[in-house]
């Protein structure tokens, strides 16, 4: 007599019971789809909040006025601190998100996490002094980075293992929706009307986590096994033995004390660790987080005919593309290929804009190094760039008569639907995948806060390596970033499609 298989929770639909009938599967589907796309809506959260800054700062410059009429002048390194104390907020944010994330729940510790958001946006909404609008960057920055981790994690637990990839990309789709958003916003309301658009967001946010489960593998390490037995049931639909995804949890994470840092201690956890940030390392070095944050300046400095305002949306968009056939690919061909397919494709289209950069005797670079070495005064962001030299505004100076302008363009959205591919969002699935249930928030707050200060260091560093480099050397520095990451991936990196986690 032929014995049944017993179906691994979770897997692949092939190793599903036959009695699961079509009818069920889209069930199962779409309670998963729903559940994933209502806790995206807290990436767009950040998105907004992350973007706000393109929008603010051209209006700024048109109109140097608060929501009460007064002056609101921000001196160049107070602009700059707009970004960079978002960053700055990711860092404690990760630690908050690992340690609230742990303790009380996802689903709770996301919704709580919205009153920083709100509290933010308050403040720059009523600001009447920079400081203020400063602080409110800090508390967007708190919840992103909190947010961050504990959504990334929710996301990789209530998924299927066929389709957790599938589902663990989607995130990156909602940023660029956000994104797209915020700037055309820009172009209907002022930078302190904005926010309340935000503050709606963050209700709605709220609102759509108050009726989702709980994380099933958190209550079954929670002692909950009642709850978590119910909540997968209705996830995983009948086909499904229950029993045994709630034992192969609790066997993954024996012999570890509940979110103790000395779990983290194991071997097999630290070294999962320092993968993970020395990938989030190549994701900010590769030169992916340069060109997606320094798009406009990068597009004017190559002499490129594009209109800043089309470039920043055409980046953007190319992005979302780049992030769909992520989502669409990332179970068929799985985490590591992606990497390497990702990493290759950065390096080459470096590699090519370096060429054109030597070729052209880093002309079309020379305006951003004479104007820093001026009495300049820069205002960057995504969608504008004002020039302000010898107390004379210069918006978008004129671009250097090339015939080969195309080159640049076609090289830069070569390199961000690259990374939007691979090597953004997967390094992202991978740092929730990694790591057991018991400790995975804080192993998650640890490589958040690596990514938060190799972002920084990448963006700090990119005028200086520019000098030093020059434009060619830079973008040739960028591909051999790419090519050392490709064969990191590609020998240190585990797959983990269709593999349990927990």
């Amino acid at each position: 007599m032929k014995s049944t298989a017993v179906p691994e929770p979770g897997a692949a639909d092939s190793a599903l019971p036959s009695v699961e009938t079509a009818s069920d599967k889209r069930i199962r589907l779409f309670k998963q789809t729903i559940i994933v796309m209502s806790v995206c809506v807290t990436f767009t959260v950040f998105a907004v909040s992350s973007g706000w800054i393109n929008p603010a700062l051209s209006d700024m410059n048109r109109d140097q006025t608060s929501v009460y009429g007064t002056a609101m002048i921000l001196e160049p390194w107070e602009a700059d601190m707009l970004g960079s104390l978002v960053a700055v907020g990711m860092i404690p944010g990760a630690w908050l998100g690992g340690w609230m994330g742990t303790r009380i729940g996802r689903r709770h510790s996301l919704m709580i996490l919205q009153v920083p958001a709100v509290l933010g946006w308050i403040l720059i909404a009523l600001a009447y002094n920079p400081v203020m609008i400063h602080v409110g960057r800090v508390l967007q920055g708190i919840n992103s980075g909190a947010s961050g981790v504990i959504a990334n994690s929710y996301i990789v637990e209530v998924s299927d293992t066929a389709y957790r990839g599938t589902f663990a990309s989607l995130p990156g789709i909602f940023i660029c929706f956000g994104s797209i958003s915020t700037l055309a916003l820009g172009f209907v309301l002022r930078w302190f009307q904005i926010p309340y658009v935000g503050i709606a967001l963050s209700l709605v946010a709220a609102a759509l986590l108050s009726f989702l489960p709980e994380s099933p593998t958190y209550l079954t390490l929670s002692g909950k096994e009642e709850e978590a037995r119910k909540i997968l049931a209705s996830l995983r639909g009948p086909s499904v033995d229950v029993e045994m995804e709630m034992e192969t949890v609790c066997k993954m994470n024996e012999n570890k004390i509940k979110g103790s840092f000395r779990s983290m201690l194991h071997p097999r956890v630290w070294r999962s660790i320092v993968v993970i940030c020395i990938l989030m390392f190549f994701q900010s070095f590769c030169g992916f987080v340069v060109v997606v944050t320094f798009t406009t300046r990068i597009f004017i400095e190559s002499g490129a005919a594009v209109d800043d305002k089309v470039a920043a949306l055409l980046v953007i968009v190319v992005m979302m593309a780049g992030f769909i056939i992520s989502t669409i690919t990332i179970d068929k061909f799985g985490r590591k290929s992606l990497l390497v397919i990702s990493t290759c494709l950065i390096a080459l289209f470096s590699f090519l804009m370096g060429t054109y950069s030597y070729l052209e005797n880093d002309r079309s670079m020379e305006v951003s190094v004479s104007l820093l070495d001026s009495n300049t005064t820069t205002v960057e962001n995504i969608g504008f760039v004002n020039y302000t030299v010898d107390g004379h505004l210069i918006t978008n100076p004129p671009a250097s008569d090339n015939d080969w302008w195309w080159v640049p363009v076609v090289c830069m959205m070569g390199i961000t639907v690259s990374g939007s591919l691979g090597i953004s969002p997967v390094a992202w699935i991978l740092s929730a995948e990694y790591f057991p249930t018991s400790v995975r928030t804080k192993c998650m707050a640890i490589t958040s806060t690596m990514v938060s200060v190799w972002s920084f260091a990448a963006l700090q560093l990119y005028s200086p390596l520019l000098r030093s480099l020059t434009a060619a050397g830079l973008f040739w520095f960028y591909g051999g970033m790419s090519v050392i990451a490709a064969v990191f991936c590609l020998t240190c990196v585990a797959e983990t499609k269709n593999k349990a986690i927990g």
